[in-house]
């Protein structure tokens, strides 16, 4: 399942390991050792572990960050100054019906392998050019709703089907299908170029939150960057968006005196620059 493409001026190769049923450490690695054949050091990468349909939701999520974090190990043990991880996240389960083949490829962690793009000159012939590769399919029940956009008035397009887990830089499962939406936006208005704004709630002593993921002081700017990382793995030209973390200092509600209040404080924001 190796697979290589360009994105503006970045090379990606994506690899998979795969895991048995219930199976936490231990998992096939061909993928990934013929990725190291091909990236060069100081690549960065991003890993995300999911779980077949068996078992609850707990359980699954609990298995597809164990899996992460197993690969994750795997990498840095043998990186020799190879890779530099960025991110790392368990999805749970990946429901791809309920054949044997089926649930063995979603028994697996993807690793995104990112690194800068060499231009490659001949003398003899122009070097080949990669094509891009088709979007991802959807997940199952995805709608292929999008946003209706004024094109007179060009009001932010506010996510609000769209939550994070408390503290974290990464959505909810419930939310995937708001990202989906917005990326048919985003196909539906070729022109259409956006900022996404992260916005946090309940801490005005700070310019940001905590990201517990990383540790650092800007959980808003994280949670705009997954969504604009999200936009580009789903085929959109990088060229059309950027992101910003705004932290607390754009309340829609203030003070907050509910849950509700704070609710709708935890936004992002689409912010459309050109259309």
């Amino acid at each position: 399942m190796l697979t290589y493409s360009s994105f503006a001026q970045k090379e990606t190769v994506k690899a998979s390991a795969f895991f048995e049923v219930d199976e936490r450490v231990v998992f096939n690695a061909n993928d990934i050792d013929r990725a190291y054949s091909i990236i060069p050091k100081n690549s960065s990468a991003r890993v995300i572990g999911y779980a077949d349909y068996a078992g609850d939701e707990a359980y699954n999520i609990s298995l597809s960050e164990d899996r992460a974090q197993a690969v994750v190990d795997f990498l840095m043990e043998r990186s020799d100054g190879r890779v530099n991880i960025i991110s790392m996240e368990g999805m749970g389960e990946l429901p791809q019906g309920n054949t044997t083949d089926a649930d063995a490829k979603a028994r697996r962690v993807d690793i995104i392998f990112e690194f800068e793009k060499v231009e490659k000159v001949s003398k003899e012939k122009p070097s080949k050019v990669i094509p891009p590769p088709p979007a991802p399919p959807k997940a199952p029940g995805v709608s292929e709703e999008s946003f209706e956009i004024d094109t007179i008035v060009k009001e932010n397009i506010v996510l609000k089907g769209l939550s994070f887990i408390g503290g974290r830089h990464f959505p909810t499962r419930e939310s995937m299908p708001e990202l989906y939406k917005l990326v048919e936006t985003m196909k539906k208005y070729p022109k259409l170029e956006i900022e996404i704004q992260g916005h946090i709630c309940c801490d005005y002593s700070q310019p940001d939150g905590i990201d517990n993921d990383t540790g650092e002081p800007i959980l808003s700017k994280n949670r705009a960057q997954y969504v604009y990382e999200f936009l580009s793995r789903n085929g959109i030209d990088e060229s059309r968006i950027t992101y910003v973390g705004l932290g607390s200092t754009q309340p829609k509600v203030f003070p907050e005196v509910s849950e509700e209040d704070q609710q709708t404080n935890r936004r992002v924001e689409i912010k459309i620059v050109n259309l």
